[in-house]
């Protein structure tokens, strides 16, 4: 499991964590990696942002032809050829 070091937290912010985490009966340590995890998550909206940037640098995805489908077409052309 990862961790992460966050620096320069305000006062007020450390302070306000620490009542919510208490009111929840858990730890500070506990309540921040809760309320990171439920942040996490990619919404809707955002994972449309990744996507588009994905097409913006690489372009469309092009759809490939499975291989089935080119031996079919292969198939029927020999065939209209006899």
């Amino acid at each position: 499991m990862g961790q992460m070091l966050v620096r320069n937290i305000d006062d007020e912010t450390i302070a306000g964590l620490k009542v919510k985490a208490r009111l929840a009966g858990v730890s500070l340590e506990t309540f921040a990696r809760d309320t990171l995890r439920a942040a996490a998550p990619l919404t809707g909206s955002e994972k449309i942002a990744l996507l588009a940037e994905f097409h913006e640098k690489h372009g469309q995805l092009r759809m490939v032809t499975p291989p089935e489908d080119i031996i079919r077409d292969e198939r029927d052309r020999r065939d209209d050829r006899r």
